[in-house]
């Protein structure tokens, strides 16, 4: 289940990101991973828990709405581009008008062309695969930073 409720940042791999405001506790950001590839999924939420987040997976879109119809929201939502069903795009869609400060990272293989042609209308930020797990930190890090 997740449970960060804090919009603030603490230890992302070890090093300080953010000045906590008061009240707000030492806790790392929930991450919700939807990617259809069971060992992809796998893998990553293994490498972030080893890294102290809580990560929860979903193989599709429809399956991360479920979900979240069940449990709070997180704070970051890692989504594949290329999802069975609704695609990672607009599922990112819904989950913005849902929960406007759940922040989103899309994951990719696909090529430069098909990219540019799916975030033509919208930026969202992203990490082509193969993943570079210290770039995908290093976004967590930024999308957690205190406003």
């Amino acid at each position: 289940m997740f449970t960060d409720e804090c919009a603030c940042s603490g230890d992302v791999a070890g090093k300080e990101t953010a000045q906590r405001g008061p009240g707000c506790e030492r806790h790392p950001p929930a991450v919700l991973i939807v990617e259809d590839e069971r060992v992809a999924r796998k893998a990553l939420g293994a490498l972030l828990s080893a890294s102290g987040f809580p990560t929860r997976g979903a193989e599709s879109a429809e399956e991360a709405l479920d979900l979240l119809d069940r449990q709070p929201a997180p704070r970051v939502a890692l989504v594949d581009l290329n999802l069975p069903g609704m695609s990672g795009l607009e599922f990112i869609r819904h989950l913005q008008r849902r929960s406007p400060d759940v922040h989103t990272v899309l994951m990719t293989g696909a090529g430069d062309d098909a990219l540019a042609a799916a975030l033509r209308d919208r930026h969202v930020p992203y990490v082509r695969k193969p993943l570079d797990f210290s770039q995908l930190l290093a976004l967590i890090d930024h999308s957690e930073m205190c406003h």
